[in-house]
């Protein structure tokens, strides 16, 4: 049986992706460092996740006492359901050497990312109201819509943050 998922211990899973997300990324960059493009949009994941860990580790710090300000009942079954997710399998998202294509490499990224913001939108439910971990939301929403943009359009990226205009 599935050990509890308390909003503890779905914070401190939120900071363990997010340092999984990082390395990911980074070893994708230099797995892709003969394209300049590709290894450029790695680069500033893996920074963002960077930034996304430490703004966790600060919700964590000022959350309410383990057992205490948890969400509704759907709600923790919700972020419960999440984290039990294929995304969570850590040891199939890691395996770098399988990922031979541009495409494959963004698509990955992409799984990584929607998968990770349907997480911590769960983590809202349960929170409610937390301004950090709402720009964490905005900035894995932004992740999502610009990978997703340069599969759909394999258009030239200049950025992360690229406005594509």
């Amino acid at each position: 049986m599935m050990e509890e998922l308390t909003l503890h211990k779905s914070l401190k899973l939120a900071v363990k992706t997010e340092e999984i997300g990082s390395r990911f990324y980074e070893r994708m960059a230099k797995k892709f460092s003969d394209n300049k493009e590709i290894s450029d949009v790695f680069s500033q994941l893996a920074k963002d996740e960077k930034v996304h860990e430490a703004q966790f580790k600060k919700i964590l710090a000022s959350a309410p006492p383990e057992g205490e300000g948890s969400g509704t009942y759907e709600s923790d079954q919700f972020a419960r359901a999440i984290a039990v997710s294929e995304f969570f399998r850590i040891d199939e998202f890691r395996k770098i050497e399988d990922v031979k294509t541009r495409a494959e490499a963004l698509s990955a990224a992409l799984a990584f990312e929607k998968s990770t913001l349907l997480y911590y939108q769960s983590l809202k439910d349960s929170l409610g109201e937390n301004t950090p971990l709402d720009e964490i939301i905005a900035a894995e929403k932004e992740h999502v819509m610009r990978l997703a943009r340069i599969l759909v359009t394999n258009a030239e990226f200049r950025g992360i943050r690229d406005s594509w205009t």
